[in-house]
């Protein structure tokens, strides 16, 4: 008898291991960012009427040597302080890079955490961009 209730209570006590592995497996499927190639991104730009959020979390030397045409800059270090500096985008659909993708995978948690939904994590980040030989914008310094 006693084999047989550690029996059930082993099989209970998975039943519920599995429970918990499951929602938090779920959990990061629902709050996780989609993936785009710099192909789909540059595709977006040129044919759509959507609205994209460009926001480039690079510090402000690099934004100024190059970024995608109509991007907004906010370092990654000032977005982790104050997310806030973003809550007015929070509706719309975002797509955050920096030059390799460290940066934006910081921002992106940080944003998931604070609610954003429509957040695009492009593969590659500007690194890539540049690679496909997509135009940049050159900003003047002063």
């Amino acid at each position: 008898m006693s084999s047989t209730k550690y029996s059930i209570q082993s099989i209970n006590r998975m039943k519920n291991l599995l429970i918990i592995l499951a929602s938090i497996f779920l959990g990061q499927i629902l709050h996780s960012a989609e993936l785009w190639s710099v192909s789909e991104l540059k595709a977006k730009l040129d044919q759509s009427s959507e609205e994209i959020i460009l926001l480039d979390v690079r510090s402000k030397e690099e934004f100024a040597a190059g970024s995608i045409k109509g991007s907004i800059n906010f370092s990654h270090e000032d977005l982790l302080s104050n997310i806030t500096a973003v809550s007015h985008y929070k509706s719309k659909k975002l797509v955050v890079y920096c030059r390799s993708g460290r940066r934006a995978g910081l921002v992106i948690n940080e944003l998931e955490n604070n609610g954003f939904l429509d957040i695009i994590d492009i593969e590659g980040d500007i690194m890539a961009w540049s690679e496909a030989n997509y135009p940049l914008e050159i900003k003047e310094t002063k």
